[in-house]
């Protein structure tokens, strides 16, 4: 395993590594004036000229605040063919993200139509992909020693055109008695278009069925069919605190294992896989990928997937060429349950929570379900949930419409019988 962002003192950096979050005094007491990361950051200059680009967001929270925060930026006028990307960022983050957006210019109104002051640094509380159309993401990590999402082979780029509008994105939490100032820097490597023979992309796998209840272990697993024949150049894991371990395999058209592609127990300073030195490892076409994430929960209360570090999360990213939109984002999903409850029994459970907005509930629904049961009770629950998979659209305007249900009905009744045939294994 070759591994980027790897912890620079011992068995003591491991340690202090867990308290990242709740202040760099923790950190630079531990491992000494030659690992100071806010010296590493500081001196982390950007690409010679030619040969990239630097971002950079620089603001300051306040004693106790934890936040997302974004900022907007244009691309330069002849786009960017991004071979590699490294990051450095000061202790309190958790991430540093870089999306390409789907915007001809900054804008200043978001999803939801609020206006902003887009010219500078702004709160995204909720994450940048709440309130602006976003795209795809290009760069990050989530190591403030240096990791990365990207190292493609010499010939291969993600590919962000002229002018396009970018959106930086960090999380911060600050847990010190006093304000932090914080600093987040991404370098994006260029080769020249004319070097470009395969463009890439990014895997963004997250699984939004997370429960674990109050003073207990859970899982959440989440299972990706390739649509297309790709070559997996690195991979790696994303959990918040409460996640002990976290497993990915590579499964054959009839969901028998492969191999296992990665493990990692940790949920910050995350190690980042290279397959292969980096030239990657080839993926058909019809086989799946298949994740999981282990969490132990010792509060007292359901945890549940979100965006803070009160919640969790189970994410599986990486870089793959060639790029596919249905393989960076994982629109073939199967939520895989880690419990004992038969497909109907969990498609009832999960219709009586969603029905009644209690979606909180629908997903311990399909945690608690038996795993052979994933595909039929993620169809038959994705086809109720979204109207009939959107062929009752007309007739639910409102939740009131007396033809939405029997239209529904109607629309899922394969999927439900299907469901209620199937049985644990």
């Amino acid at each position: 395993m070759q591994k980027t962002g790897q912890r620079q003192c011992g068995d003591m950096g491991g340690r202090l590594g867990r308290l990242l979050l709740a202040g760099a005094a923790l950190w630079l007491g531990a491992c000494g004036a030659e690992h100071d990361p806010v010296k590493r950051v500081m001196e982390f200059d950007p690409p010679a000229a030619g040969m990239g680009t630097q971002y950079r967001m620089v603001t300051s929270l306040q004693a106790g605040q934890e936040i997302e925060r974004c900022q907007f930026f244009v691309a330069p006028p002849e786009g960017l063919s991004i071979n590699r990307d490294e990051v450095r960022y000061t202790p309190g983050s958790h991430h540093v993200l870089l999306y390409l957006t789907s915007y001809d210019k900054i804008p200043t109104m978001d999803r939801r139509g609020r206006a902003h002051n887009t010219q500078g640094v702004i709160d995204c509380p909720s994450g940048a992909g709440a309130d602006w159309n976003i795209k795809q993401v290009i760069a990050g990590a989530q190591s403030a020693e240096g990791g990365s999402m990207i190292a493609f082979p010499p010939d291969v780029a993600i590919k962000v055109p002229g002018n396009a509008v970018l959106l930086m994105n960090t999380h911060y939490l600050n847990a010190s008695p006093s304000v932090l100032d914080v600093d987040a820097r991404i370098n994006l490597y260029t080769i020249p278009p004319s070097a470009v023979k395969q463009e890439g992309g990014m895997m963004f796998y997250y699984n939004p069925i997370i429960s674990v209840p109050a003073r207990s272990k859970g899982s959440a697993r989440l299972r990706c069919e390739l649509m297309q024949d790709i070559t997996l150049v690195n991979m790696q894991s994303h959990m918040h605190r409460r996640g002990v371990g976290y497993q990915a395999d590579h499964l054959d058209a009839g969901l028998r294992k492969l191999e296992t592609l990665y493990t990692n127990k940790e949920w910050e300073q995350v190690p980042v896989l290279s397959f292969d030195n980096g030239n990657g490892k080839k993926l058909s076409k019809g086989t799946f990928l298949d994740y999981r994430c282990d969490y132990d929960n010792p509060e007292d209360r359901t945890v549940v997937q979100g965006q803070s570090t009160t919640d969790e999360m189970c994410m599986l990213i990486g870089s793959y060429y060639p790029r596919h939109d249905e393989t960076g984002f994982c629109m073939e999903s199967t939520f895989v349950g880690t419990g004992t409850n038969e497909c109907f029994q969990a498609y009832s459970c999960g219709l009586l929570a969603a029905t009644s907005g209690k979606f909180e509930n629908l997903f311990g629904c399909i945690t608690e379900s038996c795993p052979s049961v994933a595909k039929e009770l993620t169809q038959a629950l994705r086809c109720t949930v979204q109207r009939g998979n959107g062929m009752c659209d007309s007739a639910c305007k409102s939740p009131a419409d007396p033809g939405c249900a029997d239209c529904v009905q109607k629309a899922c009744e394969p999927a439900v019988t299907a469901c209620r045939a199937t049985k644990c294994s």
